[in-house]
C-alpha cells in the first residue's frame, strides 16, 4: 500500500503545479536550454533512457531517487567535445564546451546528498569596432557607392576593424540533491537548481526544483519518474527592461530491467518518455519523446552501449577498474547530431 500511496501523491503533485505557477512570466522559449543536453557519458551512450536506472553519481541530473543506489562516496566527471571543429583531428576541441562535476555522500539514517556543477560555454568570442582612419567621429564609414546609406558587397570599409576585446557567453548551474529511501521498494529525491546565464555584460539568475520518484516492484525491475522544473524555473536578467523567462515543467516516465548472464556478466535495457516542450509551445497537446537504451557490461569489466535518444542515434563504451575497496568508471559515448556530433567523456568512482 505505501508504494502506491507514493506514486498517487507523485501524480497529485504533478497536478497542481499549474496552478501554482499561472502567475509566473512567460517570455520566450527554450529558457535554460543547457539543462536538456544530459550529463555521464554512459547514460549518453544508453540514448539518455536513464531515468529508471539512475543508480550512479550522475543521478543528480537523471533521477535524485537514485542517490540511494550509490555507494558512501561517490562523484563523476564529464568533459565534452560538442559541435567539433571538423578540423580533422580526433577529440578536437569543440564550438561549445559543456561540462559535469559532482559528488554524492551517504549519510546514515539521513539520505544521500548530492552537489553538482553544469557548465556550457562559448569562449573567446571576439568583439569586433573600428579605428576612426578619416577622424570624423563616426565608426564604420565605408565607401558609399551608390549613395544609399547601405553598405553593400563591393563598398569596402573606410574605417578598420580591430578586435577590442574577448569575452564569454556562459550558462552555469548548482544541484542540490537529496534522496531517501521511504520504502524497501520505493525512494524519493529531488533537486534544488541554482542558475546564472551570462553574455557578453549582461547576467541572468533563477532557480528552480525538481521532484523524481524510484520504485523497484520486482527484483531486477524498476520504475522511475521525475517532474523537472516542478514550480517553473524563472530566470531574470539584468537588461534595463529585466525581462524574466520561464523554463515549463516537463515530465518523464521510464522503465527499466536489469539481467544477468552466470559467469558472463550483466546488463540492463532502458525505456523513457518525455513529454516535449516544443509541442506544448506551439498548442500540439504535449508530444511525447521516446528513448530507449541498452548496456552490457562483459565480466564485469568492459561495457558496450547504444540507444536512440529521441532525435538520433548514440554508441559507447565502458572500462570498470578496481584499486583495494575502490571502483572507477572511465565511459565513453557519441552522439549524432544535425550540427555535427558530440563526444562525451566520463570519469567516475566509487568507494
Amino acid at each position: 500500500m505505501i508504494k502506491f500511496r507514493l506514486i498517487y501523491f507523485f501524480i497529485l503533485i504533478a497536478n497542481l503545479i499549474p496552478a501554482m505557477t499561472s502567475l509566473a512570466a512567460d517570455e520566450g522559449a527554450h529558457a535554460a536550454e543547457f539543462l536538456s543536453h544530459g550529463v555521464g557519458a554512459r547514460a549518453l551512450g544508453m540514448g539518455s533512457a536513464f531515468v529508471a536506472i539512475a543508480d550512479d553519481a550522475t543521478a543528480t541530473y537523471w533521477n535524485p531517487a537514485g542517490l540511494t543506489k550509490v555507494k558512501k562516496h561517490s562523484f563523476s566527471a564529464m568533459y565534452s567535445d560538442t559541435f567539433s571543429t571538423g578540423d580533422g583531428s580526433w577529440l578536437s576541441r569543440g564550438l561549445v564546451t559543456y561540462n559535469f562535476i559532482n559528488y554524492v555522500y551517504q549519510i546514515e539514517d539521513i539520505g544521500s546528498l548530492g552537489l553538482s556543477w553544469i557548465r556550457l560555454g562559448i569562449d573567446d568570442i571576439p568583439r569586433t569596432t573600428f579605428i576612426d582612419v578619416n577622424n570624423n567621429g563616426f565608426l564604420g564609414d565605408f565607401q558609399d557607392k551608390n549613395g544609399n546609406g547601405i553598405k553593400e558587397d563591393g563598398e569596402p570599409y573606410i574605417d578598420k576593424p580591430e578586435i577590442a576585446e574577448y569575452f564569454s557567453n556562459t550558462d552555469n548551474a548548482l544541484l542540490i540533491s537529496y534522496a531517501r529511501q521511504v520504502h524497501s521498494m520505493a525512494a524519493v529525491g529531488g533537486n534544488l537548481k541554482l542558475l546564472n546565464q551570462s553574455i557578453f555584460q549582461n547576467s541572468g539568475n533563477g532557480f528552480g526544483i525538481d521532484i523524481g520518484l524510484i520504485a523497484e516492484p520486482y527484483k531486477g525491475l524498476r520504475v522511475g519518474a521525475m517532474l523537472l522544473d516542478a514550480t517553473g524555473t524563472q530566470i531574470r536578467w539584468d537588461t534595463p527592461d529585466k525581462p524574466t523567462f520561464t523554463r515549463t515543467r516537463r515530465f518523464r516516465f521510464g522503465t527499466a530491467y536489469h539481467f544477468t548472464v552466470p559467469r558472463l556478466g550483466k546488463g540492463a535495457i532502458g525505456a523513457d518518455l518525455e513529454t516535449d516542450q516544443d509541442d506544448l509551445e506551439v498548442g500540439g497537446g504535449g508530444g511525447l519523446v521516446p528513448r530507449i537504451g541498452a548496456e552490457y557490461w562483459l565480466f564485469n569489466t568492459v561495457a558496450l552501449r547504444g540507444g536512440w535518444n529521441g532525435h538520433g542515434l548514440s554508441a559507447g563504451a565502458g572500462l570498470h577498474l578496481r584499486i583495494n575497496a575502490m571502483s572507477f568508471f572511465i565511459n565513453y559515448a557519441f552522439n549524432t547530431h544535425t550540427l555535427g556530433g558530440s563526444q562525451r567523456i566520463s570519469v567516475s568512482g566509487e568507494f
